[in-house]
């Protein structure tokens, strides 16, 4: 064994010397951050036209090898000492620009576009120099297949766009026989449902413990999640598409399986997407997940494999090379490290970087690059820099509270956990709160170490509170809950009672009118929509199963099929009677709109006059798509009245190609009510005169009385706490009313 290597090795440090030597310039152009290259073997040192896919393996006795995907073979690289990288053998293939590689056991799996079925390459003694290819499997008719995606915890291996199947995966079952396995199952419904790639895990804990789920990337469709628990029995879970998707190429989940990270090749260069967009799914609801933010490196390079390890991000971005980024708060990543193997440019084009790994115990990371070859890099530097982000989880005694009681404070208990080498620094617990002002930042009480007291304060009948909960950590990082605070925010109804007023969530017909429209196509219907990267795959309502109002029908699929073009459509609400008391209005608003000349929009309005005058909710231009919630209180815009109306607009202009879609959801119209006050002013067990005479210095101005100040500022007479019957925060003829009735008694 160890004759043999040093027989090799000689010569490959020889030639790996010389190739530093002659590319030394060349090496001086990698623009880096955090990241340090360790060694690199180009396509001339690989004897290779282009290169492709990579993975990694780790043999019994630890030593580490890289799996090199080129044209037109397979080569094994290892890596051990990576300052000096040793090429042990190789194993041909059809000459194909698509070559992908996945490991199980001892053996390695490569797939091309050109034929031969899928090599299997016995690994088991490759640190006696031995790579053998022990067979290529064509079982089921496979001849050739874009990728292959193993889940090594329950020993199958999937076959992503095939020839068979329609391109849709099919599963082998790696733990009957590992070289020639046979056909497990097939997921065949929906038909023609191409998958670029998978990526498949196993469910150990929570809802889902016990199933195996594969992530599937779908070009032009979006985020498939396939239940394959049952490989006779494959059912979609459900399908995702995103503004502007183009081709979903890959993801990974994070360890907690609370986020998929996803990546789209041919987004980036498209209006809409001007860098490289990561997209971030919120899956704890695997039936229903949720697009929740993007994350970009600010390049316009595209971006084409990632992977995750604990709270660190590798993805191999073309021609931009490696980006290490840390996602400790899985919605606010941040870059920490790079190694740019095309220093060319960062172009939205298909150089450089292709694939990486970064899962070898020694922490080590490859990249293979089409035009360069393959690199063994050190991230230490960026690994020590993610630490300093390490993060803190909050978690509260009892579920936060959604409505309140009114004038009462409402406690609540918290405690913090430091994650991804988060420490908590004491005593910097923040409460911060909004009554209407803005924001309000209150230190939490410290009653142990990481744990907190705090108390919501009292506030008015029908106002709402939106708050949410900072601390920080050793390293100087401020961490919110929830992690995308102030822009995302936890609130609180005041009230003893929700009564709604209107609610339509579309699944039945409310008499909704549409019209009068000028626009060619794109009227309102109500329906369960066809997903593109423009239009919605599901209403919002949380089972997805049901109804929206959208604009037309798209019984193809195609993006830009019988959108809003050349006009305006109009989708207006039935009426609803809100007398004279202020509501809340909420509902859940999609508006994607692709503006080539800047004269397409969305407008939301309201009427208190039954649509003889309308008042701007809101007015967007461009729109990104996703489901967005919005939520006012009637008396912001108009005087509540028994004529309320509600009226969305989408708008095209004459500029050819732009695309206007607009989807609206769950509408909900409700008024806060809280059980009047005791008339008992003077607090004595009586309502009598002494109340009586209160009451009037109250309601006239004539006197005073105790007030709290947290709700009502400095001591007014026309402000106060006892004589405010109904809490809404006057003293007007409703308290004199409801003081009148407790009075008189029954």
């Amino acid at each position: 064994m160890h004759r043999y290597l040093a027989m090799r090795k000689l010569p490959a440090i020889v030639v790996m010397l010389t190739c530093l030597m002659s590319q030394s310039s060349a090496i001086a152009q990698f623009q880096s951050l955090n990241v340090t290259q360790q060694s690199w073997l180009d396509l001339t040192d690989l004897t290779a036209g282009a290169g492709c896919d990579s993975w990694g393996y780790v043999s019994s006795s630890g030593r580490e090898y890289a799996l090199m995907g080129v044209t037109t073979k397979l080569i094994v690289v290892e890596i051990t000492d990576p300052v000096n990288p040793v090429i042990i053998g190789s194993v041909g293939h059809s000459t194909s620009d698509w070559c992908d590689v996945k490991t199980f056991g001892d053996y390695a799996y490569v797939v091309n576009e050109t034929g031969g079925g899928v090599d299997v390459i016995d690994l088991s003694d490759v640190d006696n120099g031995n790579v053998t290819l022990v067979t290529r499997f064509t079982t089921s008719g496979v001849s050739d297949s874009h990728n292959v995606a193993i889940n090594t915890d329950s020993g199958f291996l999937y076959l992503a766009g095939a020839t068979i199947n329609g391109g849709a995966p099919v599963a082998y079952d790696l733990n009957i026989n590992p070289v020639n396995p046979p056909e497990a199952g097939r997921w065949t419904e929906p038909s023609s449902a191409y998958h670029h790639d998978a990526h498949i895990v196993n469910y150990t804990s929570g809802p889902y413990a016990g199933r195996e789920i594969l992530f599937g990337f779908s070009e032009g469709r979006g985020v498939d999640i396939v239940d394959v628990t049952d490989k006779s029995n494959m059912f979609l879970m459900s399908r995702t598409p995103y503004p502007g998707v183009d081709y979903c190429h890959q993801g990974w989940t994070t360890p907690d399986r609370k986020y998929l990270y996803a990546n789209d090749e041919l987004d980036e260069g498209d209006p809409g997407v001007p860098t490289t967009r990561t997209l971030i799914f919120n899956i704890e609801d695997l039936s229903n997940p949720v697009l929740t933010g993007t994350f970009t490196t600010g390049l316009q390079s595209r971006d084409h494999n990632l992977y995750i390890d604990e709270c660190v991000m590798f993805q191999a971005n073309y021609s931009s090379g490696l980006r290490v980024v840390n996602i400790a708060n899985p919605l606010a990543p941040v870059e920490v490290g790079f190694y740019d193997t095309h220093p060319e440019n960062d172009s939205v084009n298909f150089d450089g970087a292709w694939n990486n790994y970064p899962f070898f115990p020694s922490g080590s990371v490859i990249i293979s690059d089409i035009d360069r070859g393959l690199f063994v890099l050190d991230v230490s530097d960026a690994l020590a820099a993610s630490d300093l982000l390490g993060v803190l989880d909050f978690e509260y005694a009892s579920a936060l509270p959604d409505s309140l009681a009114p004038a009462s404070s409402t406690d609540i208990s918290m405690s913090l956990t430091g994650r991804c080498n988060g420490v908590h620094k004491p005593n910097t617990g923040m409460l911060h709160y909004d009554l209407g002002g803005g924001f309000v930042a209150v230190p939490m009480t410290s009653n142990g170490p990481e744990q907190y007291l705090t108390s919501l304060p009292p506030a008015l009948c029908g106002q709402e509170i939106a708050y949410y909960f900072s601390a920080e950590t050793e390293a100087g990082l401020t961490v919110t809950d929830p992690g995308d605070a102030p822009a995302n925010v936890y609130t609180a109804t005041v009230a003893d009672t929700i009564n709604i007023v209107f609610a339509d969530d579309f699944d039945t017909d409310e008499g909704w009118a549409t019209g009068p429209d000028s626009a060619t196509t794109g009227t309102f219907v109500r329906g369960d929509p066809v997903g593109t990267g423009a239009q919605p795959e599901n209403d919002h309502t949380p089972t997805g199963a049901g109804n929206c109002m959208y604009t037309a029908t798209n019984p193809t699929g195609a993006q830009g099929s019988e959108d809003v073009d050349s006009g305006t459509v109009i989708l207006t609400s039935p009426s609803f009677d809100l007398g004279t008391e202020d509501a809340q209005v909420s509902y859940y608003r999609w508006f994607y709109e692709r503006d080539l000349g800047g004269d397409d929009g969305y407008i939301a309005e309201i009427s208190n006059n039954d649509g003889s005058s309308w008042t701007t909710i809101e007015s967007l231009s461009p729109g990104g798509g996703g489901w967005e919630l919005v939520q006012f209180m009637v008396s912001d815009f108009v005087v509540p009245t028994s004529q309320m109306r509600l009226r969305f607009m989408a708008t095209d202009g004459p500029v050819s190609g732009d695309i206007v879609e607009v989807a609206i959801d769950d509408v909900l119209v409700t008024q806060a009510e809280c059980d009047p006050q005791d008339p008992d002013l003077t607090d004595d067990g009586n309502v009598d005169l002494e109340d009586f005479a209160l009451m009037q210095q109250c309601f006239t101005g004539a006197g005073s009385c105790t007030c709290f100040p947290a709700l009502y500022g400095p001591l007014e007479s026309n402000a106060c706490t006892a004589a405010d019957i109904d809490l809404d925060g006057d003293i007007d003829g409703e308290d004199y009313a409801a003081w009148e009735s407790g009075l008189l008694g029954p």
